[in-house]
């Protein structure tokens, strides 16, 4: 059997392998309170999804996705988390249809390999989020302004109209989907920008193709820029976000090896080391390549002005959190797979390998443990079975801290629920995509005219029972707590009844 055959095997068996290794985890109901806010705008229009995330911190492009997934399939959380890992399956496809043919067969295998065993793939390919889509996306789009830039070096006309517009079309798509991939989306036009100037004598269409490639992006992103602007005026006015330059650069580091954020010291810091190792060796081999890595050079240069770019944004305003970094995640494995491709040391490029399966494997078994723990549908089994139809549900906590607002805003639509918004949090506009089951309020005005039983749900204690006027309400059922394994969410659960 001929060598390139055996490699495509083998790059088809990772493909299928890694296929079902980051499916193992995904398929469950558990839902927490980011996911829950993308479940429950799926259920809206095109156009109020427009208007809805316009004042919340997203682009609108994802939640359209999953809104036509809903029209198709209905309202199902797990068609929803498997179109999450749909979009890392095909991550890790382009290594075989883009990535190999660009760069070679052990780039290409490499390139699948660690989409789908990088610890952190296991973990967030599954979130019912935009992130495996934005990196799909984003690293798309860094294909295809690599090749259009080779089209032009190469002097082939016809690729190079074709390139250049599947790249505005996922440059445009880049700026819709996520604010990171907004940023990667801007770095990589200025730079190509910079280029078709500077190589303006030799091709002078090309300079004037791309500067109409990227007028129309700019024509098409105008109608969002309201949105934008509101966005940064409520980020700038107080966001959840803290950046600690300790804490965020440890996460950073630890990123694409760790399982999630939340872990504690010592995995943190095993996770760190292990990707401080792998980035040294990755900047030094580039240096000692130095002409042979330019396309390494390019991703990681794409990778790290992302970082230092959100960096000092955050420095008036806190949005530079580890998490967003999977949006680049692509252009990070890219550099790895090309560097360890060229790597002709074997053990190195084994070591490195296993080490990402090992923790992978790791990282994967400790995700089945919880996503499929008993303890995520106790507190669920217990409302199902003692609820009525005219009960309603409150809560004082949607999204914040062990938000379980959001969730059951999501589960039970069938019912009617309160947000009781007694700090005044301007978030009104926003939380309209868990209407119309759930209302927003900021008094108990809505408790005046309500005769029946009361379901008050809260995190981490009852608080809001005191604060409940206590005119003609009895306790039916007292204070059980909940804890449960996804996501740590702790429910407060008390049944009360106003007549």
């Amino acid at each position: 059997m001929k060598k390139e055959k055996i490699f495509k095997l083998i790059h088809i068996a990772i493909i299928i392998l890694g296929s079902i290794f980051i499916l193992i985890p995904a398929i469950h109901s558990n839902m927490w309170f980011d996911e829950s806010y993308s479940v429950a705008i799926a259920d809206k229009s095109f156009i109020d999804i427009w208007k809805i995330t316009g004042n919340d911190v997203h682009p609108a492009l994802y939640y359209w996705i999953l809104h036509i997934v809903n029209m198709i399939f209905g309202s199902n959380i797990i068609i929803y988390r498997v179109l999450s890992v749909f979009g890392t399956i095909l991550l890790g496809i382009i290594g075989f249809t883009h990535i190999r043919k660009d760069f070679g067969e052990k780039t290409g295998i490499l390139f699948s390999y660690f989409a789908y065993f990088l610890p952190i793939m296991s973990t967030y390919a599954q979130e019912i989020r935009m992130y495996s889509w934005a990196c799909l996306i984003v690293t798309l789009m860094a294909i295809y302004a690599y090749r259009f830039y080779k089209s032009i070096l190469n002097k082939d006309e016809k690729s190079r109209n074709k390139n250049l517009i599947l790249f505005g079309i996922f440059s445009i798509c880049s700026c819709y989907i996520h604010y990171y991939a907004l940023v990667s989306a801007g770095l990589i036009n200025l730079i190509l920008l910079i280029y078709v100037i500077k190589n303006r004598k030799n091709d002078k269409k090309a300079l004037i193709y791309f500067l109409v490639v990227a007028l129309i992006q700019i024509l098409l992103y105008i109608p969002w820029l309201i949105y934008f602007v509101t966005q940064l005026q409520h980020v700038n006015s107080g966001f959840w976000i803290e950046v600690s330059f300790i804490n965020t650069t440890m996460q950073i580091l630890s990123l694409q090896f760790s399982r999630n954020l939340d872990l504690g010291k010592i995995e943190a810091t095993i996770a760190s080391i292990i990707s401080i190792i792998v980035t040294i060796y990755t900047i030094y081999k580039m240096v000692k390549l130095r002409k042979e890595s330019k396309p390494a050079i390019f991703s990681l240069a794409i990778y790290l002005g992302v970082i230092l770019a959100i960096a000092i944004i955050s420095i008036k305003m806190p949005i530079l959190y580890a998490r967003y970094l999977l949006v680049v995640t692509g252009l990070y494995i890219f550099t790895l797979a090309f560097i360890l491709a060229k790597e002709k040391n074997k053990i190195i490029t084994g070591l490195i390998c296993g080490v990402t399966l090992i923790l992978g494997i790791i990282g994967t078994v400790e995700n089945v443990k919880i996503n499929y723990d008993t303890s995520n549908k106790e507190v669920f089994d217990y409302i199902d079975k003692e609820i009525k139809d005219d009960d309603i549900i409150i809560y004082s906590n949607v999204g914040s801290g062990f938000g379980v607002g959001g969730v059951c805003a999501a589960k039970y639509t069938q019912y009617k629920q309160y947000f009781l918004n007694l700090e005044g949090w301007g978030i009104e506009e926003a939380y309209k995509a868990y209407g119309p089951q759930m209302t927003t309020v900021r008094d108990w005005d809505f408790l005046n005219n309500y005769e029946g039983r009361i379901w008050i749900i809260m995190p981490e204690s009852m608080e809001l029972y005191d604060k409940i006027p206590k005119e003609n309400i009895n306790i039916i059922s007292e204070t059980k707590r909940f804890d449960t394994k996804y996501h740590n969410n702790i429910y407060n659960v008390m049944l009360v009844e106003k007549k």
